[in-house]
């Protein structure tokens, strides 16, 4: 639970309360969820959720969050398959949210994206959510924005209809935290700052990459124009489990086997788990069940949930860890009392290596601006597989590859022998003992589902190709190069069977989510591949899901790393021929406005000699730039540039401007449209070389050229940074940076017109 501050006070009617259980008429019987979607059935559970402006104390630091009932994160809304869920939502903010039920299907109207499907929930509103549940498993609610950073998301649990649970089990909900607001997150990772890499020692700086031998594997991958890797963007200040560093389950007996409902809330971190007591038996995921089989570390994407069995120790209390992708941190659960049995360390990533094995993939067309990413798995001293190898990549076109051969555990089993189950008695059994019946890794090869889950071969087939595109440069994320605001809606139509084929062509990992249905997540298991809601894909892999078109209306379709969705991967599935609701009319005029917003950064450096300021203020294609140099001698120097970038992987730019120079005690008095006295507009081109040096090439309205040539944040060490600049009119300047803070840097540099100084940069 969230930690609180003291004399914080929670209306009476916000209070946490248990659900309300309420006859209601018959209906038809449920169908698949591949299949119709029903009418409301059995009886009406009703919840009452309280959002509301909170403090809290994870790092020492007060800070403001979201909670909801006073909680975070959310109280866990249980019900059972055929059960009518009635939600309402106090809106007690200063601004509109919303609420998605993440994974349920449910009429279009209840799915919560605010101005797509659903209206915003204004302040001092309430909003009633209704929908009947066709489904069991482990899935989550929280908002459809950035307060979901803040805390506002929880658990929603639906057992099955035909029994009753045969174990003890518990609700695991896994987030990240950090003490900034998201907004400003949004905002630093845009200007592409250093300072999140500086706090993960991740910077992978020229002196390191020399100390540690891959010089030229640096150098490499700089001439290809990409930016340093990074596996997760944000630094966290925090992993919390049900909202704490640490939990403890004592109630749980030695030698019991009980079920963890794991469900990853971060809004940008995966995880790995790991458990002290044994291996990790999987038996659903996303709330399908699935074939068990055992894991000795099971890797789960943002925004996936699993359904794990773990014994618990004979004696003590055994952890359960999960360790952020970038291993800077991880938050544990304890099952048993006494002794703490403790899960194992997570080498460091070697992020050298990942490099090296993304440059063995060679020269890849159009994806040199991407965002650099996890390639593998590589940890420090251990070589990874190089999963990325384009010559390894399968399209999987075909409509069923082929089922593998049928074994004794392909007969389904009924949910009372899949709850009841002991570890024991499952590893007895052979079931999901793959992989020379050991406990491995995980990977998604390894789900089957416990039967076919082919689609009717009667119905029409419907292919959409997409790949997923990005600039980590700018932080612009896309499908096919196109963000959400520019892009048009995907048409499919009822009653067809789509196929979704998937190439993920940047150099970052995505965990994608469908709203409103669920997909055959195609893998080697053919016939009896998956179920799922969302999944990962890769850096440079390909993914098939396939699904039933059995909905109407538009639903959406994104990257669940909330800052790729709000910086706009995502698009809207549409059904033709449904009746349009509001928002639709309007061709979604709010909901696509979000990823082009405008944002602010600046540079400005007080040192002994002169200031310096960069400023820039800028959206997906245009970009007002302003520098201005002034020296303690009434000496001064502006450029105002407004560009538009022109190619889809924003290398080129061109742009207009203004250029005011009055270096009094410089020049001569018969000095014109030079580089001390100057009044000139001027137009030109920026281009982005390789190295990462940025060239300018502009003509002034006297005809004059000029060349530049710029590299801005070279990192020579984790926290040490080189501007270097040098252009036609003789004019150089060496500058050097070491970052203190993230708003502050000690700083030199040496200008020729302006000297050497030394001082303070100040960033926002």
């Amino acid at each position: 639970m969230a930690q609180t501050m003291p004399g914080m006070q929670m209306p009476a009617s916000a209070a946490p309360q248990p659900p309300r259980t309420v006859p209601a008429p018959k209906a038809a019987p449920a169908g698949a969820t591949t299949g119709a979607r029903p009418a409301q059935v059995g009886k009406r559970v009703e919840y009452d959720l309280y959002v509301m402006d909170s403090l809290v104390n994870f790092t020492g630091k007060i800070r403001s969050a979201v909670v909801i009932n006073g909680r975070l994160p959310g109280p866990t809304l249980r019900f059972t398959e055929g059960d009518t869920a009635v939600v309402r939502v106090h809106n007690r903010l200063k601004g509109a949210t919303s609420m998605h039920w993440h994974g349920l299907i449910l009429p279009n109207a209840q799915d919560g994206v605010p101005y797509l499907n659903t209206a915003p929930i204004l302040p001092g509103t309430t909003h009633t959510f209704t929908f009947p549940l066709v489904q069991h498993g482990t899935y989550w609610y929280h908002a459809h924005g950035l307060e979901e950073q803040l805390g506002m998301y929880g658990s929603f649990v639906i057992q099955p209809k035909e029994s009753k649970p045969a174990m003890r089990e518990y609700v695991l909900l896994l987030s990240d935290w950090t003490d900034e607001r998201p907004a400003e997150v949004l905002r630093y990772l845009k200007r592409a700052g250093e300072w999140y890499a500086v706090k993960k020692g991740a910077t992978q700086s020229y002196g390191e990459a020399l100390a540690a031998g891959y010089f030229k594997d640096k150098v490499k991958q700089e001439w290809g124009r990409m930016p340093a890797m990074d596996v997760s963007d944000v630094f966290y200040n925090k992993f919390l489990v049900n909202g704490q560093e640490q939990a403890y389950f004592k109630d749980a007996q030695p030698g019991e086997v009980v079920r963890l409902r794991v469900i990853n809330g971060g809004t940008s971190s995966y995880f790995h788990l790991q458990y002290a007591g044994g291996p990790l038996q999987v038996v659903a995921a996303d709330g399908n069940d699935v074939v068990p089989f055992p894991v000795t570390k099971l890797e789960i994407a943002t925004a996936e949930t699993y359904d794990l069995l773990i014994t618990v120790p004979p004696i003590g209390a055994a952890e359960l860890r999960a360790t952020s992708s970038d291993v800077t941190g991880y938050t544990s659960a304890y099952f048993g009392s006494g002794e703490a049995m403790k899960a194992p360390d997570l080498p460091k990533l070697d992020y050298f290596q990942l490099t090296r094995e993304m440059n063995q993939m060679g020269p890849m067309t159009g994806l040199s601006a991407d965002g650099a990413g996890q390639m593998s798995t590589a940890k420090k001293g251990q070589a990874a597989p190089n999963a990325g190898d384009m010559k390894g990549m399968k399209m999987q076109n075909s409509p069923e590859p082929a089922a593998p051969v049928p074994t004794p555990r392909d007969r389904p089993m009924n949910r009372q022998e899949r709850n009841g189950l002991s570890m024991g008695s499952l590893q007895d059994q052979g079931i999901g003992m793959d992989m020379g019946g050991m406990a491995g890794e995980f990977n998604y090869n390894r789900l089957r589902a416990p039967r076919p889950t082919t689609l009717d071969s009667t119905h029409k087939w419907r292919e959409i190709k997409l790949t997923l595109t990005g600039n980590m440069l700018r932080y612009i994320w896309s499908f096919d190069n196109k963000t959400l605001s520019v892009a048009d809606a995907i048409p499919i139509r009822k009653g067809e069977n789509v196929r979704m084929v998937l190439q993920n062509l940047t150099m970052m990992r995505h965990p994608l989510h469908l709203h409103g249905h669920v997909f055959r997540l195609v893998n080697a298991q053919g016939a009896y591949s998956p179920m799922k809601n969302t999944f990962d894909i890769p850096s440079m892999s390909v993914v098939t899901i396939e699904f039933a078109a059995n909905a109407e209306q538009d639903w959406f379709f994104h990257c669940h790393t909330l800052y790729h969705m709000a910086a706009g991967m995502g698009r809207v599935i549409s059904y033709e021929g449904s009746p349009q609701n509001e928002f639709a009319k309007t061709g979604y005029k709010v909901v696509k406005a979000g990823d082009n917003a405008r944002y602010p950064w600046l540079d400005f450096s007080v040192h002994s000699q002169a200031t310096f300021l960069e400023a820039n203020v800028s959206n997906n294609k245009n970009a007002l730039e302003f520098e201005g140099r002034f020296n303690y001698r009434g000496d001064y120097e502006t450029e105002t540039h407004l560009l538009r970038y022109l190619d889809k992987r924003q290398f080129l730019a061109a742009y207009v401007g203004f250029d005011s120079r009055n270096n009094k005690t410089l020049r001569t008095e018969s000095e014109t449209n030079t580089k001390n006295n100057r009044r000139v507009v001027d137009a030109g081109v920026y281009y982005l070389l390789p190295l990462l040096v940025r060239s300018e090439w502009r003509v002034d309205n006297t005809g004059k050229l000029r060349l530049q040539l710029e590299r801005r944040d070279l990192p020579l060490s984790n926290n040490v940074f080189a501007d270097l600049r040098v252009n036609t009119d003789k004019e150089y300047t060496v500058g050097f940076r070491y970052m203190v803070r993230k708003c502050l840097s000690l700083s030199t540099n040496y200008d020729s017109d302006y000297k050497w100084g030394a001082g303070l940069t100040f960033h926002y």
